[in-house]
């Protein structure tokens, strides 16, 4: 064993070096200058690998399913641009090859190769860039960018929300139409009960009924 110590040393040594050779997944990057939600540097509309700007390929590690031969992954696509899958956006290893399939990372080092923001098995950050909220699987219907920052401004309050959320584990609250209520649960009105009625005006009151009013007592004649 003491013979063969000083090969293993160079062994180890060597693939070391090649290790730290190994250049990591060159950055695309977010750019939105029309500001419409799409990045104008990269998109994969139908997850086939092929960056619909460039027509170039690109390295990644999801899996291309077509079961109904519409040309369109059923796993994986990217309309908006930000690098994260816009059917599913949870950390989730399907193939347990070891790396996340919903988001394009090929280097595994914890960053988007789009964007270049780091994200946890908690959240990928698709809510951050681009129109398609990934999170809830949702499309805002009219996209709002007035800052520029490549975020929908309607989350840009639940931003906040988002992290602590991250942090303690909570829910994430959005109210995209701004009535108090979140936008994931629909409101339950009580049943209309005989003393509702629906006019023209709204919701009306009916008046009570009448109180039974008491007749008093017979006089008795004077004895």
């Amino acid at each position: 064993m003491r013979r063969f110590a000083p090969h293993l040393l160079i062994l180890l040594a060597t693939v070391g070096t090649l290790r730290a050779q190994t250049p990591a997944a060159e950055r695309i990057g977010y750019v939105d200058a029309d500001r419409d939600g799409i990045n104008d540097l990269f998109r994969d509309g139908n997850g086939d690998g092929i960056d619909d700007v460039s027509a170039r390929a690109y390295p990644h590690w999801f899996a291309f399913v077509d079961e109904d031969g519409d040309g369109v992954n059923d796993r994986f696509i990217d309309r908006d641009g930000d690098g994260v899958n816009d059917l599913d956006g949870r950390f989730a290893d399907r193939d347990q090859d070891g790396h996340c399939d919903n988001i394009v990372d090929h280097d595994g080092n914890g960053r988007n190769d789009i964007t270049g923001l780091p994200y946890t098995p908690l959240s990928l950050n698709g809510y951050r860039f681009g129109r398609v909220f990934e999170e809830h699987r949702r499309v805002p219907p009219h996209f709002r960018d007035e800052d520029g920052d490549g975020m929908h401004d309607a989350l840009r309050g639940f931003h906040r929300e988002m992290q602590m959320r991250l942090e303690h584990g909570r829910d994430l609250f959005l109210d995209e139409d701004g009535d108090g209520i979140h936008d994931g649960r629909q409101l339950r009105l009580p049943p209309r009960g005989p003393a509702l009625e629906r006019g023209r005006g709204g919701p009306k009151r009916q008046p009570p009924p009448p109180r039974e009013r008491r007749r008093p007592p017979p006089r008795r004649g004077k004895q």
